[in-house]
């Protein structure tokens, strides 16, 4: 596109010319006159300048606004990301804290120590190690059942094999104690297991998807009754006289953050119905949150949405009591009873 063309230097020196006249004409002139002639200059030849200022001055400050509030925003944004984050974190928190009450004793709380894990991606760093009781093959667990076995304890931190690892073994089975297996990270072709595999199912016994999975007890270092995960699917092998299953971990590895080891002596004692009366309290103070959420939102009552967690973690901490006293009173039922059964 050709450049607009210049207007005539001639016509610009003259109008310059014309502003210097006009302004020494006002300097000469008496100080009434001089306002009057200066007010008819604002209201005619000014007048398209001073608006063209004016209306620059209100672009600037629009543009200067919509920074502020784009950094706003952003600031909003983050803000509301690190919430959700704390909210979840505190979440899995509480879930652990209620384990530990309906557990009472035998264990030892720990924390995820992100990004210093000593054996890569396939081990998690613990905030705990001898000083605490942690001693190497002790089970590390969390509220939703297996998280990983302890594999070095140094005095204040400790390493544990993760469920992922392709070095992780546990003996498992089904609920009802039909299907026995070992569990272990189903390694395929992603960078990190997400499932694990039960393998070594006996062939006359066939599984369901949705079907519990958890620890039989044997061995000494994982007590009976640990969710391990749930049955997805069957997976197809060459194997003629066993069945392996695809199964959905109980823990997922993006929720690890705060862990129990539990100690030698409190695996030998068994950990009888300690995760059935957990999930228990929780599903009960979850109905609770939701029943009185759906009050405060009909009756605008913030007190009501200020007691919520109250109640709900008192409810949470009675039944983990109440857990914990059956589960004591039935060591030797059941489950008890049920160890010496063979696949």
């Amino acid at each position: 596109m050709a450049r607009a063309a210049r207007t005539d230097p001639r016509i610009d020196l003259a109008a310059a010319a014309a502003c210097v006249v006009a302004a020494l004409v006002c300097l000469a002139l008496p100080a009434s006159t001089r306002e009057t002639f200066a007010g008819a200059l604002r209201g005619t030849i000014m007048a398209p300048l001073a608006a063209l200022q004016t209306r620059a001055e209100q672009g600037r400050a629009a543009f200067v606004g919509r920074d502020a509030s784009t950094r706003a925003l952003d600031s909003l944004a983050l803000r509301a990301a690190r919430a959700t984050g704390l909210e979840q974190e505190n979440a899995l928190l509480r879930q652990v804290l209620g384990l530990g009450v309906t557990l009472k004793w035998g264990f030892v709380p720990a924390e995820v120590l992100e990004g210093r894990a000593l054996g890569g991606e396939s081990s998690v760093t613990l905030s705990a190690g001898r000083r605490a009781g942690v001693v190497p093959l002790a089970a590390v667990v969390s509220a939703g059942g297996v998280v990983g076995q302890i594999e070095r304890a140094d005095p204040t931190m400790s390493s544990a094999i993760a469920w992922w690892s392709p070095e992780f073994r546990v003996s498992a089975m089904s609920t009802d104690g039909q299907a026995w297996g070992v569990a272990q990270a189903y390694l395929d072709d992603a960078p990190r297991a997400m499932y694990m595999a039960l393998r070594r199912v006996p062939l006359r016994v066939k599984l369901e998807p949705g079907d519990a999975i958890v620890t039989t007890g044997f061995g000494g270092t994982w007590p009976r009754g640990i969710p391990v995960g749930t049955v997805v699917r069957e997976i197809e092998t060459p194997e003629q006289w066993s069945r392996s299953y695809l199964v959905e971990p109980a823990v997922p590895a993006a929720n690890i953050a705060s862990v129990l080891v539990l100690l030698p002596e409190r695996a030998r004692g068994g950990v009888d119905n300690v995760w059935i009366s957990a999930a228990r309290a929780d599903s009960a103070a979850r109905h609770v949150e939701a029943v009185i959420d759906s009050i405060a939102r009909l009756t605008g009552d913030t007190a009501t949405v200020r007691a919520r967690r109250t109640m709900a973690d008192s409810l949470a901490a009675s039944g983990g009591r109440a857990g914990g006293r059956a589960g004591g009173r039935a060591g030797g039922g059941p489950a008890g009873g049920a160890r010496g059964r063979t696949p």
